[in-house]
């Protein structure tokens, strides 16, 4: 493969990993890895949530660099494992790039959950953890139907292109309205128990271990800016739900 295809295509992988999820140490580890794989004797990538640069020596000694920039991430851990699998065969076997990009297509193309199947896991997670937090049946059947309207009204904000910091404000919004009115209709008993079961969807669990995780692997820059995009989920949540509830109590 000539070099400046071999610095393409690697990157294209790497960013693949980091726009569904990885973390930042497994994304430089992985470009530098299928570079050396191709005879280069050096390469050095710096990548951050939004961001990869890789640059190594072509044949004549002088370096090549490539930049890519990351405008959008979501978490695929399925795609994620796919790709990990693509880096292993492409270190192990040197593919063409013809063969690399046809692998990229098909993880690409893979199938992801649909929406129905997005709205039973959401209402399954809300109901779930209201009855871990002691919440009553009732109080869970009213959480299901919260999840089902969340998720209902978020996936039609992101259709939008709406800011996810707005979409998580609006959607933990709704989840404190319907559980408030719930509460007080007499179809639950617990509005507490409503509210933190059905906002436990939108935790950014992931966000923190990877922020962890690249913290501790040295990658302090991705690691804080992920935990400072954790911090204003959480600060989204809050506020929706701080925000409806003081409207609500005016009523």
């Amino acid at each position: 493969m000539q070099y400046d295809k071999v610095l393409d295509i690697t990157l294209e992988v790497g960013y693949r990993l980091l726009e569904n999820g990885a973390e930042v140490s497994r994304v430089e580890e992985s470009i530098r890895r299928m570079v050396m794989a191709y005879g280069q004797s050096h390469c050095d990538v710096f990548a951050i949530p939004s961001c990869i640069i890789v640059t190594a020596p072509d044949q004549a000694g002088v370096s090549q660099t490539r930049i890519r920039r990351l405008h959008a991430r979501e978490t695929n851990l399925g795609r994620v494992a796919l790709l990990n699998n693509l880096v292993r065969q492409v270190c192990s076997t040197t593919p063409t790039a013809a063969e690399i990009e046809s692998s990229l297509k098909r993880i690409a193309d893979s199938p992801v959950f649909g929406v129905p199947v997005q709205l039973f896991a959401c209402a399954l997670i809300a109901a779930a953890f209201t009855l871990f937090f002691n919440g009553t049946w009732a109080d869970a059947a009213v959480a299901l139907a919260c999840g089902i309207l969340m998720k209902l009204a978020m996936h039609a904000l992101a259709r939008f292109q709406t800011n996810p910091f707005f979409i998580n404000i609006a959607g933990s919004a709704l989840a404190a309205s319907i559980a408030f009115f719930a509460v007080r209709l007499g179809l639950a008993g617990q509005m507490d128990k409503i509210i933190i079961g059905t906002l436990m969807n939108l935790v950014p669990g992931v966000a923190i271990t990877t922020s962890i995780q690249d913290t501790i692997a040295g990658d302090l820059i991705a690691g804080m800016t992920k935990m400072a995009e954790a911090f204003l989920t959480a600060t989204a949540i809050a506020l929706g739900t701080g925000i409806a509830l003081s409207l609500l109590r005016l009523i």
